[in-house]
């Protein structure tokens, strides 16, 4: 079961498959993302409703909905193991702000070594980033949904929707090759969330739902996109998860 909740986690990412920008991509640019902050806010806010968008959601909330049974569960083992020695890490990565700061610092890389492509991928992080933690925060607010712990605002996780955030930032640029294992780090950030006792794993597929919309959102047109359609299925020890690709190159 703890696999298979993983697992869902993860292919809510897998859903949107983009190879690297090619020749016919248009030329890196820098989109000024702090100096220009509010007035990229309110575009990529209005690229937000889209059928890419539509099809997240509707697997992500499906997937969510799913996985939501076994929250008591996987609360209670959790509790039942105590602390982790490996989750602090991952805690750490997954950090909203040590996020921006990654997102900040690979854009001043690439405007003091005038790398444009550096800038230009630093920009979308940090627009996806602030994207990411607008719509994450207001649904925090609004839901208000306690944490396994007791405390508030569990619902969607913040650690799982940055780092997917910047995990489809990357693939929407770089490819599977990139996206593989930007994606494995997500799910392991969301995962310890989780283990940690400080999200149901609910809050963690939706959040990783959440940042995978951001990070398409702002790099939309990078690539021709593929999808992956998600059956899940029932087991004998809990649930399966098959994923299928359509499309794409």
């Amino acid at each position: 079961m703890l696999n298979a909740g993983w697992a869902v986690a993860l292919a809510i990412a897998l859903q949107a498959g983009a190879p690297p920008p090619d020749a016919a991509s248009p030329a890196w640019t820098d989109d000024q993302p702090f100096t220009r902050l509010f007035q990229n806010l309110g575009r990529d806010l209005q690229a937000l409703p889209s059928i890419d968008t539509a099809r997240l959601l509707g697997t992500g909330g499906a997937g969510t909905l799913i996985v939501r049974g076994a929250d008591d569960n996987l609360a209670a083992w959790a509790d039942r193991e105590g602390e982790s020695s490996f989750t602090p890490l991952w805690r750490a990565v997954g950090d909203g702000w040590i996020q921006a700061g990654a997102a900040t610092g690979a854009y001043v890389v690439g405007r003091l070594s005038h790398r444009p492509a550096v800038t230009h991928i630093g920009s979308d992080l940090v627009r996806a980033q602030l994207l990411n933690g607008v719509v994450t925060r207001g649904l925090k607010l609004a839901v208000d949904r306690a944490r396994p712990t007791g405390g508030a605002h569990a619902f969607p996780s913040g650690h799982a929707s940055a780092a997917f955030t910047s995990a489809a930032v990357l693939h929407g640029h770089f490819g599977w090759k990139t996206g593989v294992p930007a994606y494995a780090v997500a799910g392991l950030v969301g995962w310890s969330r989780v283990r940690d006792r400080a999200h149901w794993m609910s809050d963690v597929l939706f959040g990783a739902t959440l940042g995978t919309i951001a990070g398409r959102t702002v790099t939309g047109g990078h690539g021709r996109p593929s999808t992956w359609a998600i059956v899940p299925a029932a087991t004998p020890g809990g649930a399966a998860v098959h994923v299928v690709r359509i499309g794409g190159s």
